[in-house]
């Protein structure tokens, strides 16, 4: 079966439709937090060492883009730079207490809204979604 119209349309109406509800749920729960800062407070939280190249290069984001970003998470205090410990002209994105408490805050929340966007989808659907969805990236990747 043959899937009728291009990929990128697919996805792009469904990161739009995911990206509406998530921002409505935080905006609810008076959450000041954009997709986009979502996603770079949770891989900061899930790398030790990250950097904004890192984040850069990961998210294939602009450089410039990334560091308007986090230096809107700094402003709101979520995201503080400290010196890396083995190369002194890195420095590392951590998050703060705040923004520890702001990540899993959002968490919950974007689970809720996953939950609700699977209502009806079985859990072998959402396993060969999940799969389908590793291999699109796989056959993807640049690295």
């Amino acid at each position: 079966m043959a899937i009728d119209k291009p990929l990128g349309y697919i996805l792009g109406q469904t990161k739009r439709v995911y990206r509406h509800k998530l921002t409505t749920k935080f905006r609810e729960n008076n959450v000041d937090l954009s997709l986009g800062l979502y996603i770079i407070m949770f891989q900061i939280d899930l790398n030790e060492a990250v950097t904004q190249q890192f984040l850069a290069d990961h998210l294939q984001k602009d450089k410039s883009i990334v560091m308007r970003q986090i230096k809107t998470l700094i402003e709101k205090g979520y995201v503080v730079r400290i010196w890396n410990k083995h190369d002194k002209r890195k420095k590392n994105l951590v998050l703060t207490p705040s923004g520890q408490e702001i990540l899993e805050r959002t968490r919950v929340l974007a689970r809720n809204v996953t939950e609700e966007l699977f209502t009806g989808i079985t859990d072998e659907e959402q396993y060969i979604f999940d799969r389908v969805i590793q291999k699109i990236m796989k056959n993807g990747s640049v690295d």
